[in-house]
């Protein structure tokens, strides 16, 4: 089977992983949208780690892995307050796919519907919302493909990002 066409599988990260989403981190073709996400991966890590708000996973494809995601709590996160329909239900995802000759495949899309049908796997949870670069297009119009809405700019200018939320409503799973 092509890469297009295997199963993303996500995992925990663990501190094995440290290295690889470092290197991912520093990758060009990442490097140039992580304005805020990632760049305290080890942070991340441990905080995924200890923390049950907040999780840490690898994308693997046929056991390699290929990149990674985050997801945390929306509510009482700075980056959030300004705006109004995140609540304690809502959770935020940052996702990237680290390996250069995995981008471009559509495996960003097919990683997106794999994290956002486990994130609303909890019932507790009824939206999800991101805030991509404006001109991180690739992002955009995966986070599109898979139900994500764009609700315009984000409230904080000093982001310089979009608002997209998606919903099990909305969610093209």
């Amino acid at each position: 089977m092509s890469d297009s066409g295997e199963e993303i599988v996500l995992r925990p990260a663990g501190i094995a992983d440290e290295g690889a989403i470092r290197r991912w981190l520093v990758a060009p073709h990442v490097a140039r949208w992580s304005h805020r996400v990632f760049s305290l991966a080890a942070e991340a890590l441990e905080a995924a780690l200890q923390d049950t708000e907040t999780a840490l996973f690898v994308a693997e494809i046929d056991g390699r892995p290929i990149g990674c995601a985050h997801v945390y709590e929306a509510f009482g996160d700075p980056r959030w307050t300004s705006v109004s329909d995140v609540t304690r239900k809502t959770r935020t995802i940052d996702f990237l796919i680290g390996e250069t000759d995995m981008v471009n495949k559509k495996i960003g899309q097919r990683m997106l519907r794999a994290l956002v049908a486990q994130v609303f796997r909890d019932p507790e949870i009824d939206r999800i919302v991101v805030c991509p670069h404006p001109d991180n297009w690739p992002a955009i119009i995966a986070l599109k493909r898979v139900g994500f809405r764009e609700k315009g700019r984000h409230p904080d200018t000093a982001l310089n990002a979009m608002y997209l939320t998606v919903t099990p409503a909305t969610f093209k799973g």
